[in-house]
């Protein structure tokens, strides 16, 4: 479900009913258009892909062929990213969209793992949560050059000095929970306090956009299990790798 939250809402501002994402989305596949292809076509084509592999993964089918291809996809669209940002700004914020987009990765390994080898490494849950409170904190701190967008988007709906302050102080908290996540230390706490803080992500997400608000519920949903499930905070090295077995009831 969370996958599906992701690539669906990606999916819709491809598509076009999100104005700020498309035009993002725009700018980043013309960073890399070397063969001068149709920009608008091509985002039509993404849009559906994106709406395809949201039902393909939401259902479970061919778990094989659909998870490999979705990690596949993600590394693309993640160095797709880098290279607009770094071409653009010269700043080093791709990497921060990197890491943004390493919680899905991490999420549909765990999903290939748990579907292919009959081994769940909950673990990957949580680091892949962490990633995404890494990377927006550090950014927020004005690393990697990616401050200026998040202000000119809390600029959408507070005041500027307003803005300005949120975003200050949500990259250290951010930056902490990230962290705490990665490590395993306080995670759960910090899982909780994470999804408190999202469901705020959330709400003001879809004040901009109904797609933008069902790509973050991803986040939402994800930090929401991580904060449930005790076998996410398993130390990094040490995750838990527990084979499904079958229990059989002679009554």
């Amino acid at each position: 479900m969370v996958l599906f939250l992701t690539f669906f809402g990606h999916g819709l501002a491809s598509l076009g009913f999100s104005e700020a994402s498309y035009n993002l989305h725009r700018q980043l596949f013309e960073s890399v258009n070397f063969f001068n292809w149709n920009a608008e076509g091509f985002l039509v084509v993404q849009g559906w892909w994106d709406v395809l592999m949201a039902i393909a993964l939401l259902s479970g089918i061919f778990p094989r062929i659909v998870l490999p291809m979705a990690i596949v996809y993600l590394l693309m669209v993640s160095g797709v990213a880098y290279v607009y940002y770094f071409t653009k700004s010269g700043s080093w914020w791709g990497l921060a969209e990197i890491g943004r987009r390493m919680a899905w990765i991490l999420y549909a390994a765990f999903l290939y793992f748990h579907a292919t080898a009959q081994v769940s490494r909950y673990s990957l849950l949580r680091v892949g949560i962490s990633f995404g409170f890494l990377s927006h904190g550090i950014t927020s701190l004005g690393y990697f050059g990616g401050r200026a967008g998040q202000l000119a988007l809390a600029a959408q709906i507070f005041p500027q000095e307003t803005a300005q302050t949120i975003i200050f102080f949500s990259g250290f908290s951010d930056l902490i929970l990230g962290s705490m996540l990665f490590t395993g230390w306080g995670s759960r706490p910090a899982a909780i306090a994470g999804t408190l803080w999202l469901v705020a992500v959330v709400f003001l997400s879809f004040m901009m956009g109904i797609p933008d608000g069902i790509f973050r519920s991803g986040f939402l949903f994800s930090c929401l299990y991580v904060a449930m499930d005790n076998r996410c905070h398993t130390p990094l090295l040490n995750g838990v790798a527990q084979r499904k077995s079958v229990v059989l009831n002679p009554k």
